[in-house]
């Protein structure tokens, strides 16, 4: 049996992408850790596979292929943030498995394409955008135009204007998992936080939470606000709208009557809320209880009591836009034209992680 990259990597403790990127003599990879990994590979006999058969139909038609994972309008502090990065792992690790050549690229300005982007050299694209009213207006370049002419797949969200395909969270669920559960632990004056009402995942979220709520007659006040300067692109991560946060957990508190439960609209603004409510002597879990979503590992590893969540199964997210491109490349050979073809969204559902952040009021 033909031993596999994910076994030398596995043998030698490291991603796929990092064991790979070790086999091709990548630079950013120290000689010591690329001595490692094709000494593994030779006690192995690993020989890779560029074009032959592969496991699946739809990875065969990612051998050899050129293919770049690409963000668009995102600064590289949100780029960074553990979700986007384990779906960009996922994808990566897919796609070189099935024998792609994969390069990792940030597009913060949509106007021009970077300097390492070769539209021509490439056979494929997986995406992420910002997931805002701006991103529509704003791709309207001859840039993006390029960009369009490339089969794609987005992970994560569709942002507005977006083409291609799209395997996605099914951000609506975790509103409606976010109540159901508060609920089901006797709360019954529900607020949601969220910092960028004009997120589109996020009020995909809130509308969940609202429609889970009214089925299940509990009350739901929304406490949102956008920035005096709205949200330019690229986009940031929430740390830096601290302020914001402190601003609407003080009209949650001074509210009357006071929610007894928090929904946050991400799990980055729910470490925020944290941070916030300590500054004014409330005890989450005890005091009141607070729900993120995403389930972030670096994140959840901070915050105590344990902070319940969800997890939307980023990582699977980006595998499964590696095998929808693949299946593109397949409906291709078979002969269905661009023209034929019908655009396919994936969602995900998530997963409920349960936490001590939220308190049981029904004992």
């Amino acid at each position: 049996m033909r031993v596999t990259l994910k076994e030398v990597a596995e043998r030698a403790k490291l991603s796929i992408s990092t064991t790979s990127r070790a086999l091709n003599g990548h630079p950013a990879i120290s000689e010591e850790t690329s001595a490692k990994v094709r000494k593994i590979a030779g006690e192995l006999r690993y020989n890779p596979v560029r074009s032959h058969r592969r496991a699946t139909p739809a990875s065969s038609y990612l051998a050899g292929r050129e293919i770049a994972i690409v963000s668009l309008g995102l600064d590289r502090s949100l780029v960074a943030m553990p979700v986007l990065s384990a779906a960009f792992q996922g994808a990566e690790e897919s796609l070189i498995e099935a024998g792609a050549n994969v390069r990792l690229i940030h597009m913060p300005d949509l106007s021009r394409l970077p300097n390492d982007l070769r539209i021509a050299r490439l056979d494929g694209l997986i995406l992420t955008g910002a997931m805002v009213k701006q991103f529509g207006d704003a791709i309207d370049t001859p840039a993006v135009k390029q960009l369009k002419s490339v089969p794609s797949v987005w992970i994560i969200g569709q942002p507005p204007g977006a083409w291609g395909d799209a395997v996605v969270a099914d951000d609506f669920a975790v509103g409606v998992g976010a109540a159901e559960h508060l609920v089901a632990n006797g709360h019954r004056q529900l607020a949601f936080l969220n910092h960028v009402p004009e997120n589109l995942l996020f009020a995909r979220r809130e509308d969940g939470f609202y429609s889970a709520a009214r089925r299940l007659g509990v009350k739901v006040r929304s406490f949102c606000q956008s920035p005096p300067t709205g949200w330019p692109l690229p986009l940031q991560a929430p740390t830096s709208v601290f302020d914001t946060v402190q601003t609407l957990t003080d009209q949650l508190l001074a509210s009357k009557p006071r929610p007894t439960a928090i929904f946050t609209s991400a799990d980055s603004v729910a470490g925020l809320v944290y941070c916030a409510l300590g500054m004014r002597g409330l005890r989450v879990g005890g005091d009141i209880s607070v729900v993120g979503g995403n389930n972030t590992p670096g994140l959840l590893a901070v915050p105590y009591p344990h902070l319940a969540t969800f997890d939307i199964h980023a990582r699977s997210i980006g595998e499964l836009a590696a095998r929808q491109l693949g299946e593109q490349f397949s409906e291709r050979r078979m002969g269905i034209s661009r023209d034929q073809r019908i655009a396919r969204q994936i969602v995900v559902r998530p997963t409920l992680v349960p936490g001590e952040s939220v308190c049981n009021l029904t004992k």
